[in-house]
């Protein structure tokens, strides 16, 4: 009778245990782990900038603060959504990790067997057995889940190189109005040449050449140009660049330039840098759909938005152009076809490309305006190696 109670006993313990697991064992989908908090900070705002809900928790077991977009019931649920987000560049290092993340850890799980857990009992003389009740065999487990699947080799995001830079290690960091850091690139120009001298990744360190002689004693030009949002310039002194607008030095020593962005508002006006032309034609090069495409996201996002789309074009006077044909196709010149004219006509029609495509995904065509300017307000000389700057639209705002 005592042995009988003592089974039920096991059972009752066993049941806790394994209740007690499965409330806490939780499914993570994890998108990085880093050994500095600061940088879980950051990358977690990255990842609020791409529209996931992110926050980190520290790994005790491993001391990294993984960041996690998802925390699921069942396993099946977090792998589902890992496959979705490894189709993005920027995730596609996810996992899933099984287990608690935080201060509350899991007791470590450990394999009894009934001897090893009866020998912990009170020593007890058993009752002869009853010969109608079956003995029972128990092997108690408390592991109720299994180990998580290896996780990926990890690697702590944000730090310089371990190559000696061959100039000197600035981070370039963009903000949107809320402060969460953006993902884009920064430029630095020559302004008397009007050209880039080179673009950065932001929030990454990168190795900046030192300038020429001719240009030691000017500071850099640095400029940001994020569609949707104001131009931001900085000035960086590149001996001293602690002088440039809430520039500071951050956990590696490394001079940290911030760009803090402002949305647009009425009277501003943004160029559409990425949307670019093929030699003089209306029909765009085909990466420049994706800026189109946040164009179009921000007419949606902002539906009191009125603008006007300036078009541009190199040049002034008569010039043979190629233009859209019957069947509108904005990024392939097969199918276009070639017609005499100006600039001005050339710059116009390429506006009109720009609100036709926006039309054709949703923006109403009450909301938008065009305005040619031909070359009378060129950017650069129109022999300038850079003369394809000429060839642009600009956005303005009318309305907000």
């Amino acid at each position: 009778m005592i042995s009988r109670l003592r089974q039920v006993l096991l059972i009752v313990l066993l049941t806790g245990i394994t209740a007690s697991y499965a409330q806490t064992t939780q499914y993570y989908v994890v998108i990085g782990a880093f050994a500095k908090e600061s940088n879980a900070k950051k990358f977690s705002g990255f990842a609020r900038s791409r529209f996931f809900q992110a926050t980190y928790e520290l790994n005790p077991l491993r001391n990294l603060f993984y960041v996690y977009v998802i925390k699921a019931d069942t396993k099946k649920e977090a792998v589902d959504q890992v496959l979705i987000l490894q189709k993005e560049e920027a995730f596609k290092d996810s996992w899933v990790f099984t287990g608690t993340l935080g201060s509350a850890v899991a007791n470590p799980v450990v394999q009894r067997t009934q001897s090893e857990t009866e020998s912990k009992l009170p020593d007890v003389q058993p009752a002869a057995p009853v010969s109608n009740t079956p003995d029972i065999g128990l092997t108690i487990t408390d592991s109720v889940a299994s180990e998580p699947e290896k996780e990926p080799e990890v690697k702590v995001a944000n730090e310089p190189a371990p190559r000696k830079a061959k100039g000197k290690f600035f981070k370039f960091t963009i903000l949107d109005p809320s402060g969460s850091p953006l993902n884009g690139k920064v430029h630095h120009v020559d302004l008397k040449q009007g050209r880039d001298i080179a673009s950065y990744n932001s929030n990454e360190y990168s190795d900046v050449p030192r300038p020429s002689s001719s240009n030691r004693e000017e500071p850099m030009t640095i400029v940001c140009g994020i569609f949707g949002y104001k131009e931001v310039t900085q000035l960086v002194d590149y001996a001293n660049p602690g002088v440039a607008t809430g520039a500071v030095k951050d956990e590696n020593g490394i001079w940290t330039i911030p760009f803090a962005l402002e949305r647009l508002k009425k009277g501003d006006v943004s160029v559409m840098y990425d949307v670019s032309f093929y030699k003089d034609a209306v029909i765009m090069l085909p990466r420049s759909q994706e800026e189109l495409d946040e164009l179009v996201d921000l007419m949606s996002a902002n539906p009191k938005y009125k603008i006007r789309i300036h078009g541009h074009a190199n040049g002034t006077g008569k010039t043979k152009m190629i233009v859209l044909g019957k069947v509108k196709n904005y990024f392939d010149i097969k199918g276009s076809k070639q017609k005499n004219g100006t600039t001005k006509e050339l710059s116009k029609q390429r506006a009109q490309a720009v609100l036709d495509y926006l039309v054709e995904h949703g923006v109403t065509q009450d909301r938008m305006e065009i305005f040619a300017w031909g070359g009378t307000n060129m950017l650069v000389a129109e022999t300038s190696p850079s003369a394809k700057l000429n060839d642009r639209i600009e956005i303005e705002i009318l309305e907000d």
